[in-house]
């Protein structure tokens, strides 16, 4: 795998979060269903801190967000709603991402803060406010639409193994059940 001298120059800027011990738990929760939070993250960073460069905004501030804007060790397939005076993960998670930053000394001026406060939107009720909020929320948006397309894609690479097995299954069982051996 090559690695391109942006990737590099992310990977180098962003160490001090992708190697932080508590960070990389991401890595056990899952996301999107093909994926885990640690890898949808860096994916949205890496977006963001592209198109932040192409558009002339702070790219260290968007890959930033990026990188912590699901910093929560939740899995949402499982939440049963008793957290969080009972709101839907859509609702509370950027809570909980932008408070365990905080814990990890990952320092948040009040732009990064409210961009990852509203990157659900237009699932939450919080409205971006910033252009890197909509930054945030565009990339996480694309980033997830890609990652749920390729449980489709997924799901029919299995559904066409299944037919190709019961296939041979039967064409076996048609074999031998009219041989005249």
């Amino acid at each position: 795998m090559r690695v391109k001298r942006e990737q590099l120059e992310f990977l180098r800027k962003f160490r001090y979060i992708l190697e932080n011990e508590e960070y990389k738990k991401l890595k056990n929760v899952p996301r999107h269903g093909s994926t885990n939070t640690y890898a949808h993250s860096v994916r949205v960073a890496l977006m963001a801190y592209k198109l932040a460069k192409k558009w002339h905004m702070d790219a260290d501030s968007a890959g930033k967000i990026g990188l912590l804007h699901d910093f929560c060790m939740i899995d949402y397939h499982k939440d049963d709603g008793t957290s969080h005076d009972g709101r839907w993960y859509c609702f509370y998670h950027g809570e909980d991402a932008v408070e365990n930053s905080e814990k990890q000394n990952f320092y948040l001026n009040h732009v990064e803060k409210r961009a990852i406060l509203t990157h659900m939107f237009p699932l939450s009720t919080r409205l971006p406010n910033s252009r890197i909020a909509y930054l945030l929320t565009l990339s996480d948006k694309t980033v997830a639409l890609q990652e749920s397309l390729q449980n489709i894609v997924i799901a029919f690479a299995r559904l066409r193994y299944r037919i190709t097995v019961v296939q041979k299954r039967v064409a076996h069982y048609l074999r031998t059940k009219l041989s005249f051996s």
